[in-house]
């Protein structure tokens, strides 16, 4: 029992090609909203909901060259490789979630 209760889960959420490198999408995913970030075939995840003023980040904009997602209601930004909030008015961290690529699909660790 203990052992089920260590197990990883990983869910699939797209096929690697399916999201064009340097793009953000949204998948929902057991009862999560999350935002995928495609930066040159690295794939990163995090919580889909800005801390800061409640707007989803995958419809704002995604820099791959200084790896952020900005918020389209304020600007706040995220790191989506850890989702540590680094601009203003952005406080509070989303959450990240681990990342693989299996027999060619992005999977996402719950």
């Amino acid at each position: 029992m203990k052992d089920e209760l260590m197990s990883t889960s990983w869910s699939t959420l797209c096929a690697a090609g399916d999201l064009p490198d340097g793009e953000a999408r949204a998948f929902e995913i057991e009862g999560a909203r999350l935002c995928l970030v495609n930066d040159a075939g690295s794939y990163f995840c995090v919580d889909d909901l800005c801390t800061h003023g409640k707007a989803y980040l995958s419809e704002g904009y995604c820099d791959t060259e200084d790896c952020v997602l900005e918020c389209p209601l304020h600007g706040g930004l995220f790191d989506y490789r850890n989702g540590e909030a680094c601009g203003e008015p952005a406080e509070k961290p989303v959450k990240s979630y681990a990342v693989r690529v299996a027999d060619g699909h992005v999977q996402v660790q719950l």
